[in-house]
Formats: structure tokens, C-alpha cells, sequence
């Protein structure tokens, strides 16, 4: 939760104190403190003021998206079988909203909780269990949340420690020997298998609602195969494939503990790419690596990358989810991705046609969408990502996760008016407008970009300002707000604007080579 007053607790719903035994269900989250707790807690509540309420209802749905719920309030269990039903009055004992009685930050290093696990670390405090022995249940399940914490976390900082036997790393001691003692298997390695199958469970069902009946092998095969019927339908069909990954964005949203949007940056940025040379997607392929698999991180992100092709129209085929202790950090992990178009060979864009006098126009951007963030988490990193500028308006972790933006449904309108021709497209990317409006330019063909045409958007200004980067720099490495530039004859520029009006004029086309990039009308 960002600490702008966004939550809160508040007098209880019976409106009286509530001292009661209550059952809480382990929610599937990011807090390290509940990670291998599998089974319903017991826990004693004693307050007059434990409702849990939210300033906007919509972050209910935000704290669940991100896993920020690791317990809730439920009925409790009679015969080994929980009753699934929403809790009311007395198993939620206050009314706190979604029933929740725990949340923890963005990190998952944090748990507020409203029951109190300190008044039950031993059987002795439970009426019924007084006198149960350690060996038979006797350990509490206030006791068992800091155990279980502090094991999670030994074993996480062990699986670093000991990453590269032999060699000194991070948090290892000069010298440091791995004990000899130590049991060998996969699981021990830092390999679970049973993550693996878990995470799969947990995903299939996203990733096979974005196949159609055309898919013959998905999910599950060794390779994906699709029907090319209805590509030989066309009359001259060209598949068109690129791969990508999402960078250093990763860091930031594993520092955040939000995971449910990452996927659609990597498909929106692959999607993109494509329609650089007029194709649409076909199928995609990802590619989700980290150092420690954990269930509920891993399908959030393949949901995501999931939803995102379901919105676009492309197929999920497949992909693979890697564990690699020895390579990534805890909490580190890498998302990539292939995707495959088609494009019928005479509607090809590929920039040939461009000439003097044409005229570039922009589409604007969401964000940084994934590209600048190792410039970016160098600038804002002594500030918290819950930190709110003046300038943006919302908590800065918004702003920097804000998804790539996907302009299929835009370019998509502009192809279906015959009358606009699309001579080129450049993906504004790594590399910014010098480094991708370059790859698309024939020879004697040189593009202007009039940086004074737009304003920068205030994130873009923000990092400028607080790291105090040169204009040029920022417009090599960043979007700048403009996240596709386009290249139309005049004619065709003023009907696209009439179709499109956020399309924005940006730049033209000279007789030279190369990009030029004019800042206060002087030529840099």
C-alpha cells in the first residue's frame, strides 16, 4: 500500500471489542513470512478498531493483482473441508473489506497484520490444546508465521551464499566452505520441479484461451504447431518473426512486487515490431527465466503475456520457465519472447518508397514503455517508488510500470482507408529516433525530427531534471513521448491526422542521409 493514507483501520463493524479466536486462509502471495505455510491459521483477536477499509475500492483489486493479501478471514474448517464461502460475522470478526485480515508491502519483506500472532506461540494458550505436545501439534501458528519467515529467508540467502560453490559472492565470507554435510538432490540444488508443475496449473487455462481450433500442438508439447491453411489463403503470404525481451524493466517491477503487467510490455513491444513491416501476429513464443521459481510470481507474468496476445489476437503457443539459482539473484528474473506474423508481400512496409518532402508524424507513448530503465533506476533510485512528484501526480512505481503502449488497433485503422499509404514506420526504442527512424531511411533520404514539435511528457522532464541528463542523451536513449513515428506523403499525412488526430507532426523528410534531431532550431 503507497502510504498516502490509502488504507486504513477503522472501528469495528459490530461496533463493540472483538476478543475471539479466529481462522485465517494463507492466500497465495509475495509475503516471504506465509511462503511455505499451506494450511489455515488459528489466531486470537482483541481490538476495537480492526477494519480493514481502503480509500478507493479499485485498490482491492490493485493489492490482489500484485499479491499483497497473503491472509484473509474464513469460516472454519469442520472435518478437514473449508467452506468457501465469503465470511461474514463472527469468522470476519471486524467487516474489513474483501476479508482481509493481513496485508504487506510491495516487497513482501512487511506483513500488517490485525490478529495477533504473538499472544499464540505456544499450545498452551489455545483452549482447546493446552498441554498438546511439541512433537503431536504443539507448536502455534503465531509461532509458526516467524519461524516459517526466518526459514524462508535463511534458505533464500543460503541458495545466494552458496550460488557458485568455490568462489566468493555477495554476502559470502572470504573463504566460506559449503558444508559437507549438506544433502544433495535437484530440490537442494535449488531446482523445484514441483513449482514448475504448480505454475503451470496455475497458467494453462490464460495461456489456452488465446488458442483457436487452427492450433494443433500448445501447451504441454515439446514444439507448438498451428494450421497454415489460412495462411495459404493469402496470395502471397511472408512471415515476419521478431525477439525481444523486456530489460532491466524487470528489476523494477520485482523490486515492487508487481508482476501482472510485465507480460503485456514484452507482447506489445513484440507486436509493435511487427507492424514496422505492416504484418499482424500470428503466434507468440516466451521465454521466463529466474533465480528461484516461485509458483504465483511465474503465472502471473506468463497471464499476463497471456492476456496481452488474447488482446491482439495471437496465439500463446508455448514457451519455457527456467530456474536457474547460479545465475539469477533471489527476486531477480529475465522475460523474453519470439513472435511470428504474417503480412501479404505486396503490402510490405519496408521504407523504400520514402522520398523527399514526406512528412514524419508521432504516435504518442504510455511511458518509458522498455527501454531507458538502467538510465532510470540510476536517477529516481534514492527515491522510494511510492514517492509522489508533483509533476506526475501518482506514486512514481506507477508511472515507471506503466504498460508499453500496443499500436495495432491504431495502424490497424489507418490500412483499412486506401487512400493512406504508410511508407515507413520506426519503433521507438533503444536506440530513440536517431537509432530506429535511421533503419527504416533509403539512401538519400534524411529524416528531421523537431524535438520542439511536442511537449515531453513529465516523466520524461522529471528524469532530465533530477538527472540532470543532456537533451541529447535523453533523446538517444528514450521515447520522449513519441513511441512510433510514421511516414506519410503529404496527402496521406493530412487524411491519417483526420482518421487518427493523436497523430502528432514530429518531423520531414530532406534530400542527405541519416537522422538530424533539431533542438531550439539549431541542428545537433
Amino acid at each position: 500500500v503507497s502510504g498516502n493514507a490509502m488504507a486504513s483501520l477503522t472501528d469495528n463493524a459490530s461496533a463493540q471489542f472483538e476478543c475471539r479466536w479466529v481462522t485465517l486462509g494463507v492466500e497465495t502471495s509475495i509475503c516471504l513470512f506465509t511462503q511455505w505455510i499451506k494450511h489455515p491459521l488459528e489466531l486470537p483477536v482483541a481490538h476495537g478498531e480492526g477494519q480493514f477499509v481502503l480509500a478507493d475500492t479499485a485498490l482491492l483489486a490493485q493489492l490482489q493483482k500484485n499479491g499483497q493479501i497473503p491472509l484473509v478471514y474464513m469460516t472454519p474448517i469442520e472435518q478437514g473441508v473449508t467452506h468457501p464461502t465469503h465470511p461474514t460475522y463472527p469468522a470476519n470478526p471486524n467487516g474489513s473489506i474483501g476479508n482481509i485480515a493481513g496485508v504487506c508491502n510491495a516487497r513482501g519483506n512487511v506483513l500488517g497484520l490485525m490478529p495477533h500472532p504473538e499472544r499464540y506461540v505456544s499450545a498452551m494458550q489455545h483452549p482447546q490444546r493446552r498441554g498438546t505436545p511439541a512433537g503431536e501439534g504443539g507448536e502455534a501458528d503465531g509461532l509458526l508465521l516467524f519461524k516459517n519467515a526466518y526459514e524462508y529467508t535463511k534458505t533464500m540467502f543460503d541458495r545466494r551464499q552458496y550460488a557458485v560453490p568455490g568462489h566468493t559472492s555477495p554476502g559470502q565470507a572470504e573463504g566460506a566452505v559449503r558444508p559437507a554435510a549438506m544433502q544433495t538432490s535437484y530440490a537442494t540444488s535449488g531446482v523445484d520441479i514441483s513449482a514448475a508443475n504448480h505454475a503451470r496449473e496455475l497458467m494453462k487455462d490464460a495461456v489456452q484461451a488465446t488458442q483457436g481450433p487452427d492450433i494443433l500442438a500448445g501447451m504441454g508439447a515439446f514444439a507448438g504447431m498451428i494450421d497454415a491453411r489460412g495462411i495459404q489463403q493469402m496470395r502471397q503470404p511472408a512471415l515476419v518473426a521478431s525477439t525481444d525481451g523486456v530489460g532491466t524493466k524487470t528489476l523494477i517491477a520485482a523490486q515492487a512486487g508487481r508482476f501482472a503487467t510485465i507480460g503485456h510490455d514484452l507482447v506489445n513491444h513484440s507486436v509493435n515490431d511487427l507492424l514496422t513491416q505492416g504484418a499482424r501476429p500470428l503466434f507468440f513464443m516466451d521465454y521466463l527465466a529466474m533465480g528461484k521459481l516461485d509458483a504465483l510470481q511465474a503465472a502471473t507474468i506468463v497471464r499476463g503475456v497471456a492476456e496481452a496476445c488474447r488482446s491482439v489476437g495471437c496465439a500463446l503457443l508455448g514457451g519455457e520457465t527456467a530456474e536457474m539459482p547460479d545465475v539469477y539473484l533471489p527476486g531477480a528474473f529475465d522475460l523474453a519472447g519470439t513472435i511470428v506474423g504474417v503480412v501479404e508481400r505486396d503490402a510490405a512496409i519496408d521504407g523504400s518508397t520514402i522520398s523527399p518532402g514526406d512528412v514524419l508524424l508521432g504516435l504518442p507513448s504510455s511511458g518509458l514503455h522498455t527501454n531507458g530503465y538502467s538510465l532510470a533506476r540510476r536517477v529516481f533510485a534514492p527515491y522510494a517508488l511510492d514517492t509522489v512528484f508533483p509533476e506526475l501526480g501518482e506514486p512514481l512505481v506507477d508511472a515507471l510500470l506503466r504498460p508499453h503502449r500496443c499500436y495495432l488497433p491504431e495502424i490497424q485503422t489507418l490500412q483499412e482507408h486506401e487512400d493512406i499509404t504508410i511508407k515507413g514506420m520506426a519503433h521507438i526504442t533503444g536506440g530513440g529516433f536517431a537509432g530506429n527512424i535511421g533503419r527504416i531511411l533509403p539512401e538519400g533520404a534524411q529524416a528531421v525530427v523537431e524535438t520542439r514539435a511536442w511537449p515531453a511528457p513529465p516523466l520524461f522532464q522529471l528524469l532530465a531534471r533530477l538527472g540532470q541528463v543532456e537533451r541529447a542523451e535523453l533523446y538517444q536513449a528514450l521515447n520522449m513521448g513519441i513511441g512510433m513515428v510514421l511516414v506519410f506523403s503529404v496527402e496521406a499525412a493530412e487524411r491519417a491526422r483526420h482518421v487518427l488526430p493523436e497523430l502528432l507532426p514530429v518531423g520531414y523528410i530532406r534530400e542527405g542521409n541519416g537522422v538530424v534531431l533539431l533542438f531550439d532550431q539549431r541542428e545537433q
